[in-house]
């Protein structure tokens, strides 16, 4: 092994251990309704995630929701579920960032769904 080599191991193991934590920052351009008419929308959402425990949280978001994060081999779902009932997903590919944000949530006593397109990007 090369001192170079010894020195990067050393410095690994001296390395405290912890879980990575990480921000997804969504920019979401355009909003659809579900009669397929897309305009501007100008939707920023971000979610805390923490890769060991696999737990997420919308950060800004409502506290009483729960979050569950399903991974996948080429995307990343983040499924939020309202105390009002609904759901809320947003699907982040690996690979490009490109996101889908998708809400259908209960609006008082309306369904209200929404479908946005964007990118997402870890920070």
């Amino acid at each position: 092994m090369t001192r170079l080599a010894v020195a990067s191991l050393l410095g690994l193991m001296a390395a405290p251990v912890h879980a990575d934590q990480f921000i997804y920052r969504c920019w979401f351009d355009w909003g659809c309704d579900p009669n397929t008419k897309c305009d501007h929308a100008g939707e920023d959402v971000r979610f805390r995630v923490e890769t060991e425990t696999n737990v997420v949280e919308r950060i800004g978001g409502n506290p009483l929701s729960v979050f569950e994060l399903v991974l996948g081999d080429r995307a990343v779902t983040i499924l939020e579920r309202p105390i009002s009932g609904g759901t809320t997903t947003t699907t982040i590919m690996l690979d490009s960032g490109e996101a889908v944000h998708s809400e259908n949530a209960v609006s008082g006593r309306d369904l209200a769904p929404r479908q946005f397109v964007g990118e997402c990007v870890p920070s």
